[in-house]
């Protein structure tokens, strides 16, 4: 079978090989791959930045984010049968089993020794077949069966606004207006469409003209499209009830701050290089006190987020139909890998690879 892998931490070394096709064992399924979704992790993964090959290996398949059909289902593995459309989570309990492992909530490991299908210490699904443990398994509806593909990133949104719901709801009364959302690539896009669901104003920024795809699909679930290069950042007036940073750009989320109403939250769900900050750290300190705001970071989600990501992306496929559609803009087969995983274009937001139409 075809299975695209690098070596981590070599840069340059993203190839195609062929490899046998795992078998299952029990409380396992075996998985037709039918798409892999492509994100920024992979590309750091490719770049050299990080991931970890499985124990023994000396090789990394690549692939998070993915859209399966059962295959085979392995003894012991109840609930599934063959040819039912799944989407696996990432994330798996760590070998010590910590208490928010064994309670369902590898999201929140501990000892941050969990591991990651396509990331840390697992093969991923870039691959025409994998396997996976069933109780980590999410059935979607043949209605998705071209769109479930979104349903991992969604799900990283869904933890995140969750999550701020959650802290808001718990130290005062929180009847959220507004939100701001930093980013307008598949997440930032997923997440305008979520907040929208939940009834809020949402303005949303990026680089883009106005009339980019982008802008439009923005537009399209009724929130604000705002082009950072025309109305920069520093020159906002309004302040939100709740700010999503999801371009990863520290100069992007430094400004996530000042953006924040009183008693208002900030969550960073991007990935940020380290670089020398230029913000006054007392002010930013004496700012977030002072504001009663709260800034967390949020990454990975567990199986309950899948679940309610499921329903969402059926609600939003409903709600505007042919916005999910319009995100995934380029398609590749797995020979041309080198093509996929190159960066989008002008008017790109998502690439997939599909192993199986």
């Amino acid at each position: 079978m075809k299975a695209i892998v690098v070596t981590p931490g070599k840069q340059n070394s993203l190839r195609l090989e062929d490899h046998e096709a795992p078998v299952p064992q029990r409380g396992q399924l075996l998985l037709r791959v039918l798409k892999v979704g492509i994100c920024g992790t992979d590309r750091d993964i490719i770049a050299g930045f990080y991931g970890e090959a499985p124990t023994g290996s000396k090789f990394l398949v690549l692939g998070h984010e993915s859209l399966c059909r059962v295959a085979e289902v392995g003894g012991g593995s109840s609930g599934f049968r063959k040819g039912d459309l799944v989407v696996p989570t990432v994330r798996r309990n760590c070998p010590e089993d910590c208490i928010n492992c064994r309670r369902g909530m590898s999201d929140m490991c501990l000892t941050g020794h969990y591991f990651e299908h396509g990331i840390k210490g697992l093969h991923g699904f870039a691959r025409e077949f994998a396997i996976t443990d069933h109780n980590f398994v999410v059935r979607l509806p043949e209605s998705l069966s071209d769109l479930g593909i979104l349903l991992e990133p969604l799900t990283i949104v869904e933890k995140g606004i969750t999550q701020a719901y959650l802290m808001q709801k718990s130290r005062m009364v929180w009847k959220p207006k507004s939100a701001l959302v930093l980013g307008a690539g598949p997440v930032g896009l997923l997440a305008t469409a979520i907040l929208r669901l939940r009834g809020l104003e949402v303005h949303t920024v990026a680089t883009r003209p106005e009339k980019s795809l982008k802008a439009r699909l923005v537009e399209r679930t009724g929130a604000k499209y705002i082009n950072s290069k025309k109305t920069p950042l520093d020159t906002l007036e309004a302040r939100y009830d709740m700010v999503l940073e999801v371009t990863g750009n520290t100069s992007v989320a430094l400004e996530a701050q000042n953006l924040t109403s009183l008693n208002g939250i900030v969550s960073y769900l991007g990935i940020y290089r380290q670089e020398q900050a230029t913000e006054d750290a007392g002010e930013v300190f004496t700012n977030l006190v002072l504001g009663n705001r709260v800034f967390f970071g949020s990454v990975n989600a567990n199986k309950t987020y899948f679940l309610e990501g499921a329903k969402d992306l059926s609600r939003i496929k409903n709600e505007w139909p042919g916005f999910l559609e319009k995100i995934i803009t380029r398609r590749e087969k797995p020979d041309n890998f080198t093509e996929a995983y190159s960066p989008v274009g002008e008017e790109g937001i998502k690439t997939v690879i599909q192993f199986e139409v």
